[in-house]
């Protein structure tokens, strides 16, 4: 998930002679770009998803950033950019969450959502919810996101996590079982995976589970001791 730069800087406009005594001062946009400061009360929210090849080059780079835990030189380098698509504010949105801008990001997200009404963006808003402790709202948020979009890896794991939060273990492990297959059996999702079928069925499921996908024993032992804080939380 990535996305902004499209929040226009409010300035005041310049008094005019001519304006009429009472109108109310405009807020102006300069260059297509936002103040990520000013107030996202209501955000100038794009929904097309055509990203020009040139766009695709400066996300990309901003994903790499992103990828290597760079998040505030990756959100200082979308901000110079004009947020002309929905993958702009998306992704501005993610970055607002893992830059502890946790307000931001959420009131980003559900005008994301209300704009749009994408996967993405209620799996970003569910994600969002979870790390603020909504967690009925963020399965809710992210179940809507798996209903659009089904087969995506990191909903589904997201949303496998969130329903271990909420103590629903056994559907958790279906999810993360999903999740793991169609990552193309990712080892982060491999953990999550574990804990869940362990906090399920204990050491029983957790060795079918090891015969049928054969997990190392590292992974088991990680995904173990990864299920500990969901038992902490119950």
């Amino acid at each position: 998930m990535k996305y902004w730069n499209a929040i226009a800087r409010p300035v005041l406009a310049a008094t005019m002679a001519t304006l009429v005594v009472g109108c109310a001062a405009m807020q102006a946009e300069e260059d297509g770009h936002v103040d990520a400061a000013s107030s996202n009360d209501s955000l100038p929210i794009v929904c097309s998803n055509n990203v020009t090849p040139e766009q695709q080059v400066e996300l990309d780079a901003i994903d790499d950033l992103m990828a290597r835990s760079e998040n505030y030189a990756a959100l200082a380098r979308l901000e110079t950019l004009s947020f002309s698509t929905q993958q702009h504010w998306l992704r501005w949105a993610e970055l607002m969450a893992k830059v502890e801008q946790s307000a931001e990001a959420e009131g980003a997200f559900e005008q994301i959502v209300r704009a749009c009404g994408s996967a993405a963006a209620y799996h970003g808003m569910g994600v969002v919810y979870l790390k603020t402790n909504r967690v009925q709202e963020g399965l809710d948020s992210l179940q809507q996101a798996k209903n659009q979009d089904p087969a995506s890896a990191p909903i589904r794991n997201d949303f496998g996590v969130a329903l271990m939060r909420g103590g629903l273990f056994g559907q958790a492990a279906f999810e993360l079982r999903t999740a793991y297959e169609l990552s193309g059996k990712q080892q982060s999702v491999a953990r999550s995976m574990v804990a869940a079928y362990y906090l399920r069925g204990g050491n029983q499921m957790v060795e079918q589970l090891q015969r049928e996908t054969g997990l190392s024993d590292q992974v088991i032992a990680s995904g173990i001791e990864f299920s500990r804080q969901f038992t902490a939380q119950s």
